[in-house]
């Protein structure tokens, strides 16, 4: 009798392990599916990111040569100074 009421707790220590085991498993997979779900999200992030960064990165161009431009120009004007000082000593 003894060794039938340990077989039976053993059974039922089984089963309950089985069912522990079986619910761990539901939440598993169902963090797979959440992770699955936030992987497939951070890629169109990324790809949003590097859409960005070619934008930002052909903005700067534009930029630095608009810089460029100014600096040109910045350049010219005051060669056009210098001209008009030399134009007004060669008038006095």
């Amino acid at each position: 009798m003894e060794f039938r009421a340990d077989v039976v707790a053993k059974q039922e220590a089984f089963a309950n392990h089985k069912r522990e085991i079986e619910h761990t498993t539901g939440h598993v997979n169902h963090h797979r599916k959440d992770i699955n779900e936030i992987s497939v999200d951070m890629r169109m992030v990324l790809k949003r990111l590097d859409r960005l960064e070619k934008k930002v990165l052909g903005q700067q161009e534009t930029i630095d040569a608009l810089e460029g431009i100014m600096e040109n120009q910045q350049g010219w004007i005051a060669r056009l100074r210098v001209c008009r000082c030399d134009q007004g000593a060669d008038q006095s």
